[in-house]
């Protein structure tokens, strides 16, 4: 769904507040996966610089990280934002879909995804085939891990992430995995990999993202559809702007789930 915004709604100061703890949540994440350094690394989660740069971060020299996003666009806006950084370690952003890796068997050391699952597109491949191509890039025993949004608690983002994929359904007839219970991706990941761990995060605030929110204009694909569904998602996206205003704006709760890619 394309996100347009009318101008910046934020304060300078509320824009930094609002990055302080988008970095936060992003070290958070990054954290959990221990020590990384000198590995080769695919993150399968977008092209966002921020993830992209943590990684490098935490990589050093001795390590590399590979991007994919799906959204050609995107890439090249984060190439341009990112424009001659000095990342620790060597970076490298593609366009590309999960289920058409063009990696050898055993590239990586470790495979990545955060945020990936719940907006994959199930209709003609399944989210275990999408894992399943994330394990056979990365070497025998290397580590596959993944960071998502899970509904073990209730959070505004949750009733905004259905309203997105209901409009994707809609609009271009894709159907989003979506976010469920933490025990749902688990047992996904279960049947892959052994020596499997993981952990739920509760909701986590990030300041002023709720303006953003409200700021955003009518999502353009409302146009294509047919006048009732199109008033519908009017009518739930005009629901749930009210409940920001009453109570705020809070990210999901998240699963992070890690596991050894079998040897052969």
């Amino acid at each position: 769904m394309q996100r347009l915004y009318k101008g910046d709604p934020l304060t300078p100061g509320e824009r930094e507040e609002l990055e302080d703890d988008l970095i936060a949540f992003c070290d958070r994440e990054l954290d959990l996966l221990g020590n990384i350094r000198d590995l080769d690394v695919l993150y399968a989660g977008g092209s966002s610089p921020l993830w992209i740069e943590g990684l490098s971060q935490r990589i050093g020299e001795g390590g590399s990280v590979t991007a994919i996003d799906m959204d050609a666009e995107r890439v090249d806006e984060t190439q341009a934002s990112i424009g001659e950084a000095g990342f620790v370690a060597p970076v490298l952003i593609l366009a590309g879909d999960v289920f058409g890796l063009s990696f050898a068997s055993g590239t990586f050391d470790l495979v990545y995804s955060s945020g990936l699952f719940h907006e994959l597109d199930v209709k003609e491949r399944t989210a275990e085939d999408a894992l399943a191509a994330l394990c056979s890039v990365a070497r025998p025993g290397g580590r596959v891990a993944t960071g998502d949004f899970v509904d073990s608690e209730e959070a505004v983002q949750l009733e905004d992430e259905r309203l997105e994929a209901e409009l994707r359904r809609e609009a271009y007839a894709s159907q989003p995995y979506g976010i469920g219970a933490p025990e749902g991706l688990v047992g996904l990941h279960n049947e892959l990999l052994t020596n499997l761990r993981w952990q739920v995060f509760p909701p986590q605030r990030i300041r002023h993202l709720g303006k953003l929110v409200l700021a955003e204009d009518e999502p353009t694909e409302l146009s294509s559809l047919p006048p009732a569904t199109a008033r519908r998602i009017r009518e739930s996206l005009d629901a749930m702007r009210t409940r920001i205003l009453g109570e705020g704006y809070t990210r999901p709760a998240t699963v992070y789930i890690e596991g050894l890619v079998q040897s052969a």
